[in-house]
């Protein structure tokens, strides 16, 4: 089959970590033999082909996301979502005559700009398209056009899929028909990365720094972790600022590429994944990294929030609960499970078995 995938993060250039897992699902539909296109939000200079097309947006949809843009300047961030919304549709007009099918990543804007196509069409929810609809009043809508167009949806979470029973309950036997699974991972490579866990242990934070990632709660951890262990934190985003103030040895490393994040993977200890529930109820989707140190037999302790709840291998703490994540830390540190039943834990969720699921014909 010839597929359009939409999204609005993808790899900027090589190595970058920004959109991995949509490029990983790219990666995945090639390799069972399909042919596949991207159109994806990045500036003309972003490396783009014949395979990659670029329609704008990057302001908005990297470094911090979008979801969280709009939260703190809803005027602007929404004039420039209403504007790459507009081009992204023209985008896959254009190109759409050219596929059989077409895979959006994230309900708006990209399953959005997908309904014109006319193509059998996936839409993928990742938890802040779905929040930011539901906060601006517009899930229900989103939903009743996705279902008049026939679309297959995905949520990465049964928490999602719950949210949207609730702002939709007429369609209540379309949504129990969607697929219901995280992106996938690529087993193979995660479970090669020889570990070296470092001496001090690393305790390893990989995240946006945008206050639904929790990284404040995961430094107030750190006093109540009773070893010696450094706290590593790897990421940027437009709390960096106000986080590099709070008190307490970290060790900040800023953005970073896929390769450095496999060598924090190889050297760490634990991945923390303290994230939150906001205000208004919005909370994580399944956070890729998650997924990938288990992949890679890193133990992982994150919040009982979203689709967190749901992945096996998980130590769970509640949110909000730096003594209780610091507790929990100390005993993964000093009785760590095996690396191999991490893996085993979350085998069903290769991408080899993950995207035959992710296509509609």
């Amino acid at each position: 089959m010839k597929l359009g995938v939409i999204t609005t993060s993808y790899p900027r250039f090589p190595g970058d970590a920004a959109g991995n897992f949509v490029a990983g699902h790219v990666g995945a539909l090639r390799a069972l033999g399909h042919e596949v296109e991207v159109i994806a939000a990045g500036p003309p200079d972003h490396p783009a082909g014949d395979a990659l097309r670029r329609v704008g947006g990057a302001r908005l949809f990297y470094r911090g996301g979008a979801p969280d843009a709009l939260e703190r300047a809803p005027v602007r961030a929404g004039a420039l979502a209403a504007v790459f919304t507009a081009r992204l549709a023209a985008a896959v007009i254009a190109r759409a005559p050219r596929w059989d099918a077409v895979i959006a990543h994230w309900l708006v804007p990209s399953a959005i700009a997908a309904l014109p196509s006319g193509k059998p069409l996936v839409a993928i929810a990742h938890g802040g398209d779905l929040f930011t609809l539901r906060r601006l009043h517009l899930l229900r809508p989103v939903l009743g056009a996705l279902h008049r167009r026939q679309a297959h949806l995905v949520f990465v979470s049964e928490a999602l899929r719950a949210i949207a029973r609730t702002a939709a309950p007429a369609l209540g036997p379309w949504l129990e028909a969607a697929t219901v699974s995280p992106m996938g991972v690529d087993l193979a490579r995660f479970a090669a990365l020889a570990r070296a866990p470092s001496d001090p242990p690393i305790v390893l934070v990989a995240a946006r720094l945008v206050p639904i990632k929790g990284v404040d709660v995961a430094i107030a951890a750190m006093p109540y972790v009773r070893r010696a262990a450094r706290l590593v934190i790897a990421g940027d985003g437009p709390e960096r600022a106000r986080l590099t103030a709070a008190p307490g040895a970290q060790v900040w490393l800023g953005e970073v590429t896929t390769l450095r994040r496999d060598e924090l993977l190889r050297t760490a200890s634990v991945v923390v994944v303290p994230s939150r529930i906001m205000p208004n109820g919005r909370t994580e989707g399944t956070p890729a990294i998650a997924l990938e140190a288990l992949a890679a037999g890193v133990p992982v302790i994150a919040s009982a929030v979203g689709g967190l709840r749901d992945l096996p291998g998980v130590r769970l703490v509640p949110p909000e609960d730096p003594c209780a994540l610091g507790h929990a830390i100390d005993q993964l540190l000093a009785s760590p499970p095996s690396p191999a039943s991490l893996r085993a834990a979350v085998a069903r969720f290769d991408w080899r078995e993950v995207a035959p699921r992710l296509v509609r014909e």
